[in-house]
């Protein structure tokens, strides 16, 4: 059997079609799905932060899930208005999330700290998903639309005093 040395030109045609249908993959994954409009998802630090998730749905249908360092531990089920859901969006619009970075883990000099905690937030609208993780050095804006999102999706009772 005589191996012919492989094509530059037919690798190259590989790699790009493999890159393209990655690409694809991402952006499907980044689509909304289920009807989940906003979403939190908090990680514990070193010390005594909560950890929990949460998913508003369209319909006002809140699913929290207490893991660590909250009163309620397991899944528990709300409903909020749809003016709160409107609000929360019109905050999600009035800081701009779209154009925020998609991660904040270091400051200015690439510097960064360990063992806090970490907020991941995410909203579907008009078919766009953006996600956007917070570890550190985020803008206050942000900080305070995380607040928003448990304050109005119901969550305190869940989480205790915190």
């Amino acid at each position: 059997m005589i191996k012919k040395p492989v094509n530059q030109r037919q690798s190259i045609i590989v790699l790009v079609l493999f890159l393209l249908v990655a690409q694809q993959n991402v952006e499907a994954f980044q689509t909304c799905k289920d009807n989940v409009v906003i979403t939190i998802d908090r990680k514990t630090c070193f010390g005594d932060c909560p950890d929990y998730s949460a998913q508003i749905y369209s319909d006002g249908t809140v699913v929290y899930i207490g893991r660590f360092n909250v009163k309620e531990i397991g899944e528990r089920r709300t409903k909020i208005s749809q003016q709160a859901i409107q609000e929360l969006i019109k905050e999600f619009q009035r800081i701009n999330y779209f154009a925020l970075k998609d991660k904040y883990e270091t400051d200015e000099n690439g510097m960064s700290v360990t063992d806090q905690a970490t907020t991941t937030t995410s909203i579907c609208l008009d078919g766009k998903k953006k996600t956007v993780v917070n570890y550190l050095y985020a803008p206050k804006e942000l900080d305070a639309l995380e607040d928003k999102i448990d304050s109005l999706a119901g969550l305190y009772k869940f989480l205790g005093p915190l």
